[in-house]
């Protein structure tokens, strides 16, 4: 069963969006004014009298880190136990997320408070499956202008093309031979980043800002990215660009923000907290919750009265210091409904957020996104649906064990062995590859019953990363892997390895942090003098992911791009697919 408090928030009647025709889908013209509810341009329709209220009620929903997941399946966005939570036996998995169903949750949620506003935190578009992708990521940009979102914190992840193109999608610059999606004209919503400089003026190159009048309430939105930006990040696409500290940037625009009027301070930032537990905590104590998010929440004036958060795609209802700090998941899974009880002058009574699960099986699809839905997937169908393999099982990204590998990091890193072997000019010892967990993005689904196509292997590795070969020392590769493990009690997030690489670790036993107990290669120990051929994304090669001991080496040589190595792998190997399975990386004792 559903915790009593979401129950009853699912009991009420779908509502599908209002639409009075769809005919946008199909050329270059604006919609009707009035055929998407609660567009932010639209005039308010809030009775007068509510000016003199003795409190307003804020509605604001959120969303974050959809990354492009327009499409309902093929591969589904996101499948959720409920109830979920360590202590809650899990349900039936279902399927979550699609653009439709996101869009008849809105409506609904819409529906139930008229005044209510969406705002998003970040990574709308980027490592997007290929419904999206193959469009530049143009349907999800139209898809999120259609909802009439508000504003949208600026994530690391609009920036993977570099900033001159995110600002040509926005303005529907297309090139010569025009858009991927036709009929695109950018978007009208903002992005926001207070914090991102031009490093040769000092200015922000985004909005720092927007305010809104809500219910007779100037409601400022303050967006800010993560400031770790350039270790997540291709490191071309940082180029003369300047990242400051979320809380400090935020605190200094409170004097500015005040003197525009602004009465109720709404932080939106794309940086989160570590959370394992459930999605909805009704105490909003979250014991346990942790990471930069948590920091920043401490450091946050209490000027704001909320913090949105995005970035570690966890789905949370907390409080940090007495004050919400929230996050919907990802890929449009999860809704973050958030209720603030203001007096006049914009102080918070009361605050309440309820995290509302987007199932594919609580709502009908609402039409007109259902057809933007199709447009797109008719446009990209003759790539995406290429077959590859036809596969026993499917893969999962996530460790069982969160002490150990998965087995599709795993695959991912045999298949780029295996291309080094056929594509690297350099011939130096053994070879080992390793991948980040960061850049797997989603589960393999296979059964023997169909084969496995394009589509749902570009959503596993939707980068398009240079793959890269260099080598480095056994004294090196043992300071990689020391440099990965836990400093506290938190879990580690492994680089996953190829099959060559086999090793044990330990945390000390004063809590201190960890060590390595045991590494081979083809099975023999690791040999502190001798040169290793290392094989990894070329994000990781510069460093990405706290990898930075790979910018150590030598002999650097582009083999070519990442997907590649795997759907070749998969396509010539499916038996050794069907053989992966974790156990390369052991916690002992």
């Amino acid at each position: 069963m559903f915790p009593t408090f979401l129950a009853q928030r699912l009991q009420r009647p779908a509502l599908a969006l209002t639409l009075a025709a769809a005919s946008w889908l199909a050329g270059c013209a604006s919609p009707p004014a009035a055929t998407f509810a609660n567009d932010p341009a639209a005039p308010a329709s809030a009775p007068a009298a509510a000016a003199s209220a003795p409190t307003r009620t804020l509605t604001l929903l959120s969303i974050n880190d959809f990354h492009g997941n327009l499409q309902s399946h093929g591969p589904t966005p996101a499948t959720l136990r409920l109830p979920e939570g360590p202590k809650a036996e899990p349900g039936k998995p279902e399927p979550a997320g699609g653009i439709p169903y996101l869009a008849s949750a809105l409506a609904e949620l819409r529906a139930q408070h008229p005044d209510a506003v969406v705002v998003a935190a970040g990574d709308l578009i980027g490592a997007s499956p290929q419904t999206s992708a193959l469009l530049a990521d143009e349907p999800s940009l139209e898809a999120f202008d259609k909802l009439g979102i508000v504003a949208s914190a600026l994530g690391n992840h609009e920036l993977d093309g570099g900033l001159a193109v995110l600002q040509d999608k926005i303005a529907g610059r297309c090139p010569a031979q025009g858009c991927p999606l036709p009929g695109y004209q950018g978007i009208h919503f903002p992005y926001l980043a207070a914090n991102m400089l031009d490093a040769s003026t000092g200015q922000p190159i985004f909005k720092s800002y927007v305010i809104r009048e809500i219910d007779g309430l100037k409601v400022a939105f303050v967006g800010a990215i993560t400031q770790n930006t350039p270790g997540v990040s291709l490191a071309r696409n940082m180029v003369g660009l300047r990242f400051l500290d979320e809380a400090d940037t935020l605190n200094a625009l409170v004097p500015q923000l005040r003197a525009e009027g602004a009465q109720v301070l709404v932080a939106v930032m794309h940086e989160g907290a570590e959370w394992r537990g459930a999605a909805n905590d009704p105490s909003y104590a979250c014991e346990g919750l942790g990471g930069r998010g948590v920091d920043i929440a401490h450091r946050l004036s209490q000027d704001y009265a909320l913090i949105i958060s995005g970035h570690s795609h966890m789905a949370y209802t907390c409080k940090v210091d007495g004050r919400l700090l929230v996050q919907a998941g990802s890929f449009g899974a999860w809704i973050t409904e958030t209720t603030l009880q203001v007096d006049a002058q914009g102080h918070v009574l009361d605050a309440q957020a309820v995290n509302v699960p987007v199932l594919q099986s609580r709502y009908q699809p609402d039409p007109a996104f259902a057809a933007l839905e199709a447009r797109a997937e008719k446009l990209t169908e003759p790539v995406r649906m290429r077959p590859i393999a036809t596969l026993a099982h499917g893969l999962h990204r996530i460790p069982k064990d969160p002490d150990g590998d998965a087995g599709l990091g795993n695959l991912i890193a045999d298949s780029q062995a295996a291309y080094a072997r056929t594509h690297d000019t350099v011939t130096v010892g053994p070879v080992i590859a390793f991948m980040n967990q960061g850049g797997i993005r989603t589960d393999l689904e296979a059964s023997p019953a169909r084969p496995v196509n394009l589509s749902e292997l570009t959503a596993i590795q939707p980068f398009h990363n240079d793959l890269v070969a260099l080598t480095l020392t056994g004294a090196q590769v043992r300071d990689l892997l020391t440099h990965q493990l836990p400093r506290g009690a938190g879990n580690p997030r492994m680089l996953q390895p190829s099959s060559s690489l086999r090793y044990t670790w330990t945390r000390n036993a004063d809590g201190s942090g960890a060590r390595l107990v045991d590494v081979k290669v083809d099975g023999q120990p690791l040999d502190d003098a001798r040169d290793y051929r290392i094989v990894v994304n070329g994000f990781m090669a510069d460093g990405g992911d706290g990898a930075s001991g790979l910018r150590q080496g030598r002999d650097r040589v582009q083999l070519g791009v990442d997907l590649d190595a795997m759907l070749e792998y998969v396509a010539a190997h499916p038996e050794a697919v069907d053989a992966v399975e974790p156990g390369r990386i052991r916690r002992v004792e």
